[in-house]
């Protein structure tokens, strides 16, 4: 067992005893742990609010071994997430950059870069910073980081270029394969979707940019199939449609 401290954003908060919480912390230096936090659902909690859903907090806890459960002993409130004060689509989004890291990093992993770009999000959305561009620049980064970000250059089955026609009606899209896919290994490929060139430019300019950069505008009439593209990728990654998905139809307008 040691003693560790990290900043953390709160991603998950269940209650374990009549006084206790289990919680699912992001940290930056751990990576997503699990933690008791006794006596945080006391009327007086040692925790106070630090423990609320997508606040970031200074922590301190004990490290288990095993698949025994963290002890967290100390969190102090950074910053808490305040954008359901204002309206309900940003209060989704950050509940939707909380699920997708739920469902996409693993127990224990270090990824301080996850968590920067985690937590900008987060504050972009506190901003007021649109919100189409800032989960798509979100989605993308999360992609980039675990490794799981589609090709757009090269065929995803057999790496050789692509020749797409860009007077056709788009290219294809194979999302169980990874990426756009070339008219020889198109046969027999699964979940298969046509996008549109556009589109595709969209999704590429996001792809190679930096999380810290400002998103560059997507046009209203893309955003619906950049929404379809995004959540099908993630749908087939995490291995079923994430619940949150469905709250933010607004996105696509």
């Amino acid at each position: 067992m040691s003693l560790e401290k990290s900043e953390a954003i709160v991603l998950r908060a269940v209650p374990w005893s009549e006084t206790s919480m289990v919680v699912t912390l992001f940290t930056r230096d751990f990576g997503k742990v699990s933690a008791i936090a006794k006596g945080a659902r006391r009327l007086r909690s040692p925790f106070e609010s630090s423990l609320d859903l997508l606040a970031k907090s200074q922590i301190v806890f004990i490290q288990k071994s095993g698949d025994t459960l963290d002890l967290l002993t100390e969190s102090k409130l950074i910053r808490r997430f305040r954008s359901g004060q204002v309206a309900l689509l940003p209060l989704y989004c950050g509940y939707y950059v909380a699920e997708l890291l739920l469902g996409l990093t693993e127990d224990n992993e270090k990824a301080s870069e996850l968590y920067q770009v985690s937590d900008q999000t987060l504050v972009d959305l506190d901003r007021g910073q649109s919100e189409p561009e800032t989960i798509l620049r979100f989605e993308m980064q999360v992609l980039k980081l675990l490794g799981h970000l589609p090709t757009f250059h090269l065929c995803a089955s057999c790496g050789n270029p692509v020749q797409s026609d860009r007077n056709g009606p788009g290219a294809l899209l194979g999302i169980a394969a990874g990426g756009i896919l070339c008219g020889i290994c198109i046969a027999g490929q699964q979940q298969v979707i046509r996008v549109r060139f556009p589109t595709l430019d969209c999704l590429m300019a996001y792809a190679s940019e930096e999380w810290n950069s400002n998103p560059l505008p997507i046009r209203t009439e893309l955003r619906g199939e950049v929404r379809f593209v995004m959540e099908r990728f993630i749908s087939h990654l995490a291995d079923r449609r994430l619940r949150l998905t469905d709250f933010l139809e607004e996105l696509k307008r």
